[in-house]
């Protein structure tokens, strides 16, 4: 079909439909049988603090199960040659796991700094997925150096960290 096999279609339809029935009173009823229960809210600030503890936590499973995994004397790559992505891995690791061990508050405009953790944490992921094809390509070493740093140091501007205190 063409453009005007189109428009003599279109100037063919009629210029208005007249409405069968009104559908409003069966819209409505459906509604107020679909409204959910009122439950009472808990104030924002404390379903804000509940969260970051949760996400906290969650974030501290994580990487106890990640540091586990690349640890596990199962693995017969850790076992034989510990790999550039192995040694990067278990060194940043330890450093973030320090780092959000440390946290006392989150900085001023930081609300969502866990969301930007998952993100690198999904961009280290999938260098780490290149590099199970390309095992000791520099660039892609060096791309997952970046990516640990600015994680890294993101993590210590959004968040205000508790010193270190050596005895």
């Amino acid at each position: 079909m063409n453009d005007q096999q189109l428009d003599n279609a279109i100037s063919k339809l009629a210029a208005h439909i007249a409405v069968q029935r009104d559908l409003w009173p069966d819209i409505a009823a459906q509604l107020e049988i679909a409204q959910p229960p009122q439950t009472i809210a808990q104030p924002p600030n404390t379903i804000k603090s509940t969260r970051g503890y949760w996400g906290i936590a969650a974030m501290l499973g994580l990487l106890s199960v990640f540091g586990w995994q690349a640890l596990s004397p199962n693995t017969t790559i850790t076992a034989a040659m510990p790999t550039a992505e192995l040694i990067l891995l278990q060194q940043y690791e330890q450093q973030k796991a320090t780092q959000l061990s440390q946290i006392v508050a989150v900085a001023e405009g930081f609300d969502n700094w866990q969301q930007q953790i998952r993100v690198w944490d999904q961009a280290i992921t999938q260098v780490r997925q290149a590099l199970t094809f390309y095992p000791d390509e520099p660039l892609l070493l060096a791309q997952l150096q970046r990516l640990y740093q600015q994680q890294l140091s993101y993590l210590q501007q959004a968040t205000v960290q508790q010193p270190l205190i050596i005895s």
